[in-house]
């Protein structure tokens, strides 16, 4: 029910929607191994959770996507930065209201529900709403508006549970794969490092490096079984292990593309 259902929003005017707006969004988070698909999945959470209206429920829309983000797909990969996590919650909220609004038209009960969604931001109403009023949300996709009014009044909605499978990785689809020009050698070491400098926390019991290892193999859907040995062989070929330099070089470049960039909009 849950694959069948997902098929039918990857063909929705949501989805043509998310996917214009994702290119933007994307963009400005770091360390969440997120995609529009899995952007797609909570924003249809959010609008089923707008549905249910059960007292209250609407008020504390922001922390229950926050404490799902958090809960059901972040902890899974170790952890992120919170201004990473309350950007995509924001941004969550901010295209559920942008959503919901198209259908606000000669409907008073659904304008209660929108004035009672952003009293309930509250402190985060300033950064949702600039969020939903930007240029990168742009809610003009063909038939959104139609798709919308019919979605808000039909009556199905449905839990985080009915929406996605969780034993089944609907949320942590493979979205990006190491590139065959980068040696798995260096990749191997980048993330030992990582370990050894307490960059990583156990979600529950002993953290160990085939915990690590393990969970950047599902991550990057590769096998990492042999990854001891290849580090140990590539132990006796120290000289060639530049990999650490050429992070240091490859971030100054990130630095020096960002400088510039903020400079050609003013911000410096």
């Amino acid at each position: 029910m849950a694959e069948e259902r997902k098929n039918k929003l990857l063909e929705s005017p949501l989805y043509a929607f998310v996917v214009k707006g994702w290119i933007k969004w994307s963009q400005k988070i770091v360390s969440l191994q997120a995609g529009e698909e899995d952007f797609l999945l909570y924003l249809v959470w959010a609008l089923d959770t707008i549905k249910e209206q059960e007292d209250g429920i609407n008020a504390g829309l922001r922390d229950r996507v926050y404490a799902g983000l958090r809960d059901h797909f972040i902890s899974r990969h170790f952890a992120s930065n919170k201004p990473d996590l309350d950007y995509l919650t924001n941004l969550v909220c901010a295209a559920a209201l942008a959503c919901f609004g198209l259908t606000l038209t000669d409907s008073q009960e659904h304008q209660k529900i929108y004035s009672e969604l952003v009293s309930g931001f509250g402190e985060h109403w300033k950064d949702i709403n600039a969020l939903k009023s930007g240029a990168d949300m742009d809610t003009s996709a063909p038939e959104l508006k139609e798709w919308a009014v019919a979605y808000m009044a039909s009556e199905h909605f449905s839990t985080y549970n009915d929406v996605i499978d969780w034993n089944n990785d609907d949320m942590a689809n493979l979205l990006v794969r190491r590139a065959k020009s980068f040696d798995k050698v260096d990749l191997y070491r980048v993330i030992m490092a990582l370990y050894q400098i307490g960059a990583f926390e156990p979600v529950e019991g002993k953290l160990t490096q085939k915990k690590v290892f393990n969970t950047f193999a599902a991550l990057l859907g590769d096998d990492f079984e042999t990854f001891q040995n290849n580090l140990a062989a590539g132990s006796n070929n120290k000289n060639e292990v530049d990999i650490f330099q050429r992070l240091a070089d490859g971030f100054k470049k990130y630095e020096a593309e960002k400088e510039k960039k903020q400079e050609k909009q003013g911000k410096r």
